[in-house]
């Protein structure tokens, strides 16, 4: 019988904290901004990212994150260290699925992007991989198992906490606010409406690119009318330009945030170079 403290493996949590919400095209919950901000100017047609991830992880506010390569080593240690934590408690068969790689990631969000190669194959679904299968000990239902894994939680969030959880919860606010901006943008909603004009002549009507990732996200597997949708979508959003122009937007709007916050930003980010060297003693030491 299924325990609820055994929903989900050790790995939810390490994956929880292993790549930033940005790069799973999961935009954060918009919240209402305190001041309207300035639209900034955008010069020339702007180029579309080489990706919808590689987008994000180039945006001003990036800077005040945890960076992928920095996540990935976290992640990979907060795995290491769950599994030793649980063969010291007696399960010595218990290993924990490694972490997702970066391409594991959506390959679509809500900011207008959308790869074709991606589209062809994946559609709005990460791409396959083979299930790392956790071992099962035979005993994984008892009380002893429960109680194990519970401690060892409880030690992973302790170790891995933030260690600057007020600048997390600004940047994270920060990040809320600038797609919120973006959003209401009249250059955005000019190119959006023409993508979704776009869409309507396809044969394959969407509001926005974000209807078409809520429309598919959760089933189980790409079907050929999503691959037509995002085949679609891959197609008019390069027509209209609207990944590009979304991006610029976007840029342009985080980084005034950033000169109306610098202090505190600059503090934050100086938090995480601190937290870098402490994960780079804890993997030196093994």
């Amino acid at each position: 019988m299924d325990h609820p403290a055994r929903r989900g493996l050790l790995t939810a949590a390490v994956l929880a904290a292993a790549l930033p919400a940005l790069l799973t095209g999961c935009a954060p919950d918009h919240r209402a901004e305190a001041a309207g901000p300035t639209p900034p100017a955008v010069t020339g047609t702007p180029q579309a990212p080489e990706s919808g991830p590689a987008a994000m992880a180039a945006l001003p506010l990036a800077a005040y994150q945890t960076a992928p390569e920095a996540a990935r080593r976290l992640a990979e240690l907060r795995t290491s260290l769950a599994v030793s934590c649980m063969h010291r408690a007696g399960f010595a068969a218990f290993t924990a699925d490694p972490p997702a790689e970066e391409s594991d990631t959506l390959p679509a969000g809500a900011w207008g992007y959308l790869d074709a190669g991606a589209a062809a194959t994946q559609g709005f679904h990460p791409p396959t991989r083979p299930s790392a299968g956790a071992s099962r000990t035979p005993d994984d239902n008892s009380d002893a198992y429960v109680t194990a894994r519970v401690e060892c939680d409880r030690r992973m969030a302790d170790e891995f906490k933030p260690v600057d959880q007020p600048g997390t919860d600004l940047v994270n606010r920060l990040f809320a606010e600038s797609l919120q901006a973006t959003d209401r943008d009249t250059r955005v909603t000019t190119a959006t409406r023409a993508w979704s004009d776009c869409m309507s002549r396809a044969g394959r009507p969407a509001t926005d690119p974000a209807t078409l990732l809520r429309r598919y996200r959760s089933a189980p597997a790409a079907t050929p009318a999503e691959l037509a949708d995002a085949g679609a979508d891959a197609t008019c959003t390069a027509g209209t330009g609207l990944g590009g122009l979304y991006f610029a937007v976007l840029a342009g709007y985080q980084q005034q945030q950033i000169d109306r916050n610098t202090t505190t930003l600059s503090d934050h980010q100086q938090a995480l170079k601190d937290d870098a060297a402490r994960l780079a003693k804890l993997l030196a030491a093994g």
